[in-house]
């Protein structure tokens, strides 16, 4: 009797590995897909988040009082969430989520992120702000900053090459370092809209000999000064320019704005500190402690009413009232000052000294009582220097052949950008938040730099 045979062929092991990759495939694309949803859904509650604050700073405006929610006339409540929860505001966030929000004099700006959401740290962050523009205007706060390193990690430097090689003497920027403001000696003044990779040479004021510039927050007003001149303005980001009769001509040497333009600031070699409240129409002379000086910086709060201003072989003087009355600090000490600058609330200061290489960096957190020297910075001839809104970013530049110095922790440390090479620099410029970096060099290009996470 003859045998019958079942005979079923198993899989071969081609066959096995192909199931094999296509169920690892599968798998790959519902984890990135679930990946995706779970970024979505964290973005959503920080929006969540931030929309809850908006009220509770909302009701902190409407109700000040003995809750703590008393600043200047604003009344909002500055609070990083990685401080603990607020005694007032009574907010905790959703899991992971990193709140900031910091307050100025008229303004509130709220940043949210998750690291683990789209919106992953303080330079991508979601903002709810009280006006149009705030947080431009408003850095993040150090306490914020100082948790989120990462959004600092990485630094380049570039050359500006459509400016062209010039004997570049300043650079100003918008506060979100799109738009920026360039003069040069015996040159014209170039403006760019694009963070500095490509310019504009604006021939309207004529080729004179620019040496300060500065800018509003949004970069339409600007302002320029040169040797033995008038001082120009321009209320269309540097289409146009207008020759400011009223100010006179000067030895300016160095112009400061307030974030919305209309306050200005400038000093005069050997002479005085001058000041407007309309935009440069109209200017005040001012009267300092010990009469003239040989001025060399300036700069100003974003609401215009702390001005700080440097003198050589002199002291730092500041005001606290739009230049009406200046304060001379002597605590800094009589000093070859060169540049200065201030947080947007004009009270961290960061000023520069030079002689023979053995200047160095001084920095004021209370508006200018006392001082600091910065000696991890080295003994240089400092020419400039420039600071995000809330004062710990900075950057410094030296006039010698050397480099652009960088500190991203108030200065505490200093990192020399070595990748142009050694080069004779002139005054810088920084962003707000303190990502973007110009500067201009003497007999060369402006440089460009810039942080990324």
């Amino acid at each position: 009797m003859g045998k019958s045979y079942n005979l079923q062929r198993g899989f071969t092991v081609i066959e096995l590995l192909i199931v094999v990759i296509i169920i690892a495939l599968l798998i790959g694309i519902v984890a990135v897909g679930y990946g995706a949803v779970q970024r979505s859904a964290r973005d959503t509650s920080v929006l969540s988040d931030l929309d809850a604050l908006d009220g509770l700073e909302t009701r902190c405006s409407l109700n000040p009082g003995p809750t703590g929610c008393n600043v200047g006339t604003n009344y909002a409540k500055a609070w990083y969430s990685g401080d603990g929860v607020d005694s007032y505001l009574q907010f905790t966030p959703s899991a992971g989520n990193v709140i900031d929000i910091v307050v100025n004099e008229t303004d509130y700006c709220i940043r949210g992120y998750n690291p683990l959401g789209n919106k992953n740290n303080l330079l991508n962050a979601a903002i709810k702000e009280s006006s149009d523009g705030a947080c431009n205007l408003i850095g993040a706060s150090a306490s914020a900053q100082a948790g989120d390193t990462s959004a600092y990690s990485q630094f380049s430097l570039s050359t500006a090459n459509s400016a062209g090689s010039r004997a570049w003497n300043a650079v100003a920027s918008s506060a979100d370092g799109v738009k920026l403001v360039a003069g040069a000696y015996f040159n014209y003044i170039y403006t760019s809209s694009d963070s500095g990779v490509t310019w504009t040479q604006r021939t309207a004021a004529g080729s004179q000999n620019w040496n300060a510039v500065a800018s509003s927050a949004d970069g339409i007003k600007m302002v320029a000064t040169a040797n033995g001149a008038y001082i120009y303005t321009s209320s269309d980001s540097g289409a146009t320019w207008t020759q400011q009769i009223g100010s006179g001509a000067r030895q300016w040497t160095s112009v400061a704005s307030s974030a919305d333009g209309t306050k200005l600031v400038a000093t005069v070699s050997l002479g005085n500190i001058y000041t407007s409240i309309d935009s440069g129409v109209t200017w005040t002379q001012r009267t300092t402690p010990g009469g003239t000086h040989n001025w060399k910086g300036v700069d100003s709060s974003v609401d215009g009413t702390k001005l700080v201003a440097t003198a050589s072989g002199d002291y730092v003087y500041t005001s606290t009232n739009s230049g009406a009355t200046w304060t001379q600090r002597t605590v800094a000490g009589s000093r070859f000052w060169t540049g200065v600058a201030s947080s947007s609330d004009g009270s961290v200061i960061i000023a520069s000294t030079t002689m023979s290489n053995s200047g160095y960096i001084y920095m004021s957190t209370d508006s200018g009582v006392t001082w600091n020297e910065m000696t991890s910075a080295g003994s240089k001839n400092w020419i400039g220097v420039a600071s995000s809104s809330n004062g710990t970013k900075l950057v410094a530049t030296v006039d010698t052949a050397d480099y652009m110095y960088t500190s991203i922790d108030s200065g505490a440390s200093w990192t020399a950008r070595t990748s142009l090479g050694a080069q004779s620099m002139r005054l810088p410029t920084m962003s707000a938040d303190g990502t973007k970096i110009a500067s201009a060099v003497w007999n060369g290009y402006i440089n460009l730099g810039i942080y990324t996470p």
